[in-house]
């Protein structure tokens, strides 16, 4: 491990509660909040319309959010392109302003030719092939209306004269934006151009560093400082004895509604003993990750949440 700081974050199950039926939010409210007392630095929502239904990612963190008052909080990932880019950057700023200037924006794309990805797209009228172009126009629009009064814009998608935003997010550059995109060339260029973090979940920790040389390389070629830019990586775990192990492997069997061993070769999920689950996350560590996002497979979320912190602290790594 290197001597700066690793920050470690969970995401909160917003669609295990709706797999599961329950309609009682206290769960989600005690992991946000039992995680900020164990020393987690931040929590993270995903999203999905109706691909994979969950609870709303903005909703859930403005309510997460009133019952928090340190950990920051993010979404990994945010289908941006689904929405309107002016409501969406007022939204961002209440939110931010809410929780007095906490939120982090991470950005993702849908999975290509995916069906019930695509399906997002077009009930709203989109058109799923633009969404990554329609991403970075919507990333360009919001920063503008964060950080100017009477902004005008005119792109391919979204043209406005003369609009305000209020309230402006606390966060004085607006809200930080964290792209995802894993070993793909032009999602490499555009974190390395508009992000202020990357997100991934790649597979190998050696194609992970290759990968963080490339945007740094390319935030150079760009005249921007590469320690502008953020690096995370979105861990899936199932960790403890064989038990914890194989009923991990049955979550996301079930989650997928595939075979683990698909899920697994599609990406980064790392079993077996919180050792060896550890010794992966400092690999990547090791390859550059400041911000490890721990995703639990594990039917119960708040025992494994002190188990990882155990964990953790023994490796001095947590707080």
């Amino acid at each position: 491990m290197t001597d700066t700081k690793v920050r470690f974050g969970i995401l909160l199950p917003t669609r295990e509660a709706i797999m599961s039926g329950r309609s009682d939010p206290s769960s989600l409210f005690q992991l946000a909040e039992h995680a900020e007392a164990l020393g987690y630095d931040s929590v993270w929502v995903g999203d999905s319309l109706t691909a994979r239904p969950r609870i709303d990612a903005l909703t859930t963190l403005a309510a997460v959010g009133a019952r928090t008052g340190r950990v920051r909080l993010g979404t990994a990932i945010f289908l941006a392109a689904l929405r309107t880019p002016i409501m969406l950057a007022y939204q961002l700023a209440s939110l931010d302003w809410m929780t007095a200037g906490r939120i982090d924006l991470g950005i993702g794309y849908g999975r290509p030719k995916e069906p019930a990805a695509e399906h997002e797209f077009e009930i709203l009228g989109l058109d799923p092939s633009a969404r990554m172009k329609m991403s970075e126009e919507l990333v360009q629009i919001m920063r503008r209306l964060w950080r100017e009064n009477d902004a005008s814009y005119a792109g391919k998608f979204t043209r406005f004269e003369h609009v305000t935003i209020e309230p402006k997010p606390v966060q004085p550059d607006g809200v930080p934006i964290w792209l995802a995109s894993n070993n793909v060339e032009p999602g490499l260029r555009r974190v390395a151009r508009l992000g202020d973090g990357w997100l991934n979940n790649i597979k190998s920790p050696e194609v992970y560093r290759e990968c963080w040389d490339k945007i740094r390389g390319y935030a150079a070629d760009g005249k921007r400082d590469p320690n502008s830019i953020h690096p995370a990586i979105y861990f899936t775990l199932a960790a403890g004895g064989k038990e914890a192990v194989v009923e991990g492997q049955t979550f996301l069997a079930q989650y997928y509604n595939r075979s683990y061993e698909a899920v697994a070769n599609a990406m980064l999920c790392v079993t077996g003993s919180w050792d060896e689950v550890i010794d992966w996350m400092e690999r990547y560590v090791e390859a550059g990750a400041r911000t490890v996002v721990l995703r639990f497979a594990a039917r119960d979320q708040l025992g494994t949440l002190d188990a990882c912190a155990e964990a953790l602290n023994r490796r001095g790594l947590l707080g």
